[in-house]
Parts: structure tokens; C-alpha cells; sequence
């Protein structure tokens, strides 16, 4: 994805430099896998073992392409039923080059950006997104694999979470592993994450003047349960958001370090310690 494709090389040479240990690729949809694959297998052939892979499907992928062919209701339960075929499919004949499955997940947010949508068409695409998930949480299991969750609502509600926190618990069955990646949940529901085993994972939105929110669920969440990310390119740090005059201004691997700065700022630990934990916390939920 632009701009990362562009530098990814001297990116990660630049991660590198900075200590950094592991970055993990995720994908959406059928249509980023394999050049993600590809781009994953010349990186680790530059910078052995640096990049790991994992296949998703975005809950976003069913109302891009609903709007997109202006489907009707059977045809909209057809759409998602083949974009689940084809991830499957990829998993079966790729799953020896695959770490994890993500992004995958539900979100209730971003399918009110579409004016057309009444409410009967979300509610149809909470519904397939709902059973895919389950289908998705499924495979995690029959492989072994680790998830990477997105979860997001609509503004002021929980029922996007709970739906996303009772598939996980009915489904996984007390042993799914994963995390729910830029978690921006309540604290009642970020207890519940933690009660399932999960990790938390946490961007560059607590380096923002907004992001106290965020910051208060990282004060709530144990050490040995943080991950760290950059969503990249989306959500560069503060400081290059700030800074206008940077070639560079989109979210990549080595603004880590600025992220684990102020994580270790707020739960007051070095950033030697912080580095330290969650390099060992990515190991033990990622590694095969």
C-alpha cells in the first residue's frame, strides 16, 4: 500500500537500526494477498526472518464491494460467502508462509460513509460479517493460527464489541489465540478482552493530544498483554504529524520507537524494559 510499497526497503533498514525485531504484514482482502506474499518473501530475503505474513479479510471488504456492484440481498450474501471461498482457499494452499489471520473482524463503523445504505442493507452486512467471523474464527483454530481482531462501532456504542467479544468466546472455545488491534474499546470491554487471553495493541494514537482515551485503556492493560503497531501508512506519531516539512509523513515501522516512548512514559518503565516485554509478548503469541 502507498506510500509503504514505495520505501519499503530503507523502511525496514531504518526499523532495523532502531532494534526493532519483527514486523507483521496484514492483509485485507483477495486482492492485496499475494503481492503482500511476495512483497514479505524479498524482504526476508534482504532481512532474514524480519517479516512475518498474515492473511485477512476485513469486515470493510463486504460493503466496498456491495456498493461498488450494487447488489441486491441474495446477491449481497453470495458476495461475502465467495470472499470468504477465496480466503480460504488462499489458507489451505498458502498456510507453511502464513503467521497469523488479519486483519479480520467486525466493523459497525465505516458503513456509514455510504449514503445509499438503509438501515435494512447494514443490517444485512452486520449479518455477513457476523458469519464470516465465526467461519474465520474457526480456521484459527483447525490451523493453530493467532488472529489479529479489528473491532470498531459506531460512535457511542458497545454492540459492535460485544459482537465481536461473544463470537471470539463462543467460537474459540477458551483457547483462540490473538489481539485486538487499535483497540479504542471502554474499559468494561477491554476487561473482557483480557479475560479471553488477549492482547491488546496499541498505535500511534497515544501520542495524540486526542488520545487520552487510549492512553487510559494502555494505563488498565498488563505489561505482559501490549503489543505495539503503526497501522501503517495510516496514523503516523505526533511528532511527524506535526512536523510539515518531513518527506516521510505516513505511519511506518521504525515510528515504533516514538510510540514505545510514550508507552513507557505513561505505565512508567523504562523504555528498555517496555522494548524488552513486548518483543517477548509478539514471540509468544506469534510465533509458530
Amino acid at each position: 500500500m502507498s506510500p509503504l510499497k514505495e520505501n519499503i526497503d530503507s523502511d525496514v533498514e531504518e526499523f532495523l537500526q532502531l532494534n526493532g525485531k519483527k514486523i507483521l504484514a496484514q492483509t485485507t482482502n483477495i486482492t492485496d494477498y499475494q503481492e503482500t506474499l511476495d512483497l514479505v518473501t524479498s524482504l526476508n530475503s534482504k532481512f532474514p526472518n524480519i517479516v512475518d505474513f498474515a492473511l485477512g479479510l476485513h469486515p470493510s471488504t463486504f460493503e466496498e464491494g456491495i456498493s461498488k456492484n450494487n447488489l441486491e440481498k441474495l446477491s449481497v450474501f453470495q458476495y461475502g460467502q465467495k470472499q470468504y471461498k477465496l480466503f480460504k482457499e488462499y489458507l489451505v494452499r498458502n498456510i507453511n508462509n502464513i503467521t497469523a489471520i488479519g486483519e479480520c473482524g467486525l466493523d459497525y463503523f465505516t458503513m456509514n460513509q455510504y449514503p445509499n445504505f438503509n438501515q435494512g442493507r447494514k443490517e444485512e452486512l452486520r449479518e455477513i460479517q457476523r458469519r464470516i467471523f465465526r467461519k474465520i474464527c474457526q480456521n484459527a483454530l483447525e490451523y493453530d493460527l493467532p488472529m489479529s481482531i479489528h473491532s470498531r462501532g459506531e460512535e457511542g456504542s458497545k454492540k459492535c464489541n460485544i459482537d465481536t467479544l461473544t463470537i471470539v468466546a463462543t467460537e474459540g472455545k477458551g483457547i483462540l489465540k490473538g489481539c485486538f488491534h487499535s483497540f479504542t474499546g471502554s474499559l468494561d470491554i477491554l476487561e473482557k478482552v483480557l479475560n479471553l487471553g488477549m492482547y491488546i495493541s496499541f498505535n500511534a494514537i497515544i501520542t495524540y493530544p486526542s488520545g487520552e482515551n487510549v492512553r487510559e485503556i494502555l494505563r488498565n492493560t498488563p505489561l505482559d498483554r501490549i503489543l505495539f503497531e503503526t497501522d501503517g501508512p495510516f496514523l503516523p506519531t505526533q511528532s511527524v504529524r506535526k512536523n510539515k516539512k518531513l518527506t516521510k509523513r505516513y505511519g511506518r515501522p521504525s515510528l515504533i520507537q516514538e510510540i514505545t516512548e510514550k508507552a513507557s512514559e505513561i505505565k512508567n518503565i523504562s523504555y528498555q524494559k517496555m522494548e524488552e516485554i513486548t518483543d517477548n509478548n509478539y514471540f509468544n503469541l506469534f510465533s509458530k
